[in-house]
């Protein structure tokens, strides 16, 4: 299914308010804000409201505004009927996430009506949003609500660094933190801590390249804190980025392309709030078997598009690998694919003879401009597009710099 971000417009505005009725309810002022958006027409920064648009229906509305140049206020989200069971509430939120991660936003945050939490809560929580605090409402009329915010890194560290940003995480959060032999223990300080609560240690330890969280005890994967910090990313040891080629009729099915022609370039920035987005609800693609070994969830990978050249950057979420027909048995959305195109991608020897890789991604974001394949050979002479393939570091972020370059 195919949908659209973009802007809410002046024809809008009765879907808008009905959507947004259970936030105004308790806030009136925010309609004050969407008159104003729709008014004064979308900023680069600034207020904004925009709409998740499919079957010319408005199914989903985001209004938020800048409380400063690094930080927004997510005054309302709100899905339309449905939504949430084919996950377009997340896919929408989640492109609202990089476009403050384009604009350098460090911080956002959204105060949720009680009567709302149980509609929005597993949206925020799944795109990184943390429970920050209740505004208490014991002995008054109104419910409480609940705080919630996303912290934006706009970095790159080492897996050797993991326990650092943890320990500098804990501490913003007002925790009080010790050193503990292979780790450290954590809990709220005590001035913090609300009243018949009794807060124990907690404790963060490396265990070889494991992070575990105890009690109870369980492995802090990579990826999560990439996808709790968007845009942060972890440089895993051994493990390199991923080439995706793809035909141009499968990727115009799956992914927003980026200007590729001279006379199709745009005044605007692919993915800015100016700028209608499509958005594509099967996040899955096919390959050839090989790149294993460097595989992980999270992993960045690179977008190549045949004749066209290198269009955009995404992150692993998930990975399958089996024969064709199992694969459409186990796998709804493989039904967007013709099979006879799957199997033509099978490894036809070795160990995984018959057998196609399939990729779940995630945090798909265009190039501001095609990169050629004359242009990725000038940096790596050998460089081959014809499958799936591991990329070294460097050529994978010379090739986004390029890609991501200002014509002005």
């Amino acid at each position: 299914m195919e949908m659209i971000v973009r802007p809410a417009v002046k024809k809008d505005l009765p879907s808008v308010k009905k959507i947004l009725k259970p936030w105004s309810d308790q806030d009136p002022r925010i309609l004050d804000v969407v008159d104003e958006v729709v008014r004064k027409g979308p900023q680069e920064h600034g207020s904004s409201c925009r709409v998740l648009e499919s079957g010319k229906i408005v199914r989903c509305v985001s209004v938020w505004t800048c409380d400063s140049a690094a930080e927004v206020l997510l005054l309302a989200l709100a899905p339309g009927p449905s939504v949430s069971e084919i996950g377009g509430d997340t896919r929408f939120l989640r492109e609202e996430i990089q476009q403050w991660a384009q604009m350098g936003i460090f911080k956002a945050s959204i105060t949720v009506p009680a009567s709302l939490s149980s509609l929005v809560m597993p949206c925020l929580k799944a795109c990184g949003f943390m429970f920050e605090g209740i505004s208490s409402s014991f002995g008054l009329r109104n419910a409480h609500q609940v705080r919630l915010s996303k912290h934006f890194l706009h970095r790159s560290i080492s897996d050797s660094e993991i326990m650092a940003l943890m320990q500098e995480f804990l501490l913003s959060q007002g925790y009080e933190v010790r050193a503990e032999g292979d780790g450290l223990g954590f809990r709220i300080r005590a001035e913090y801590r609300p009243p018949f609560i009794f807060s124990s240690w907690h404790r963060i330890t490396q265990n070889g390249p494991d992070i575990i969280v105890h009690p109870p005890a369980r492995v802090l994967e990579v990826h999560e804190l990439e996808s709790l910090f968007y845009p942060l990313s972890i440089q895993v040891r051994h493990q390199k980025p991923l080439l995706i080629p793809m035909d141009r009729k499968r990727a115009e099915q799956l992914i927003e392309l980026p200007d590729f022609e001279v006379h199709q370039k745009s005044l605007f920035v692919p993915g800015s709030p100016l700028q209608p987005q499509n958005l594509f609800l099967n996040d899955l693609t096919y390959g050839y078997p090989v790149g294993l070994r460097s595989m992980r969830r999270g992993l960045p990978c690179l977008f190549y598009v045949n004749r066209i050249g290198a269009v955009g950057t995404g992150r692993v979420e998930n990975w399958y690998l089996d024969e064709p027909k199992d694969l459409y048995n186990t796998i709804d959305q493989m039904s967007y694919f013709n099979p006879e195109d799957v199997r033509e991608h099978a490894a036809v020897s070795g160990p995984q003879a018959g057998k196609v890789l399939v990729i779940r991604f995630r945090w798909y974001r265009p190039l501001r401009r095609a990169v050629s394949l004359d242009e990725i050979r000038s940096l790596s002479g050998s460089f081959n597009p014809q499958r799936t393939r591991s990329l070294s570091t460097p050529l994978f972020q010379s090739i986004v710099a390029l890609g991501n370059e200002s014509d002005s």
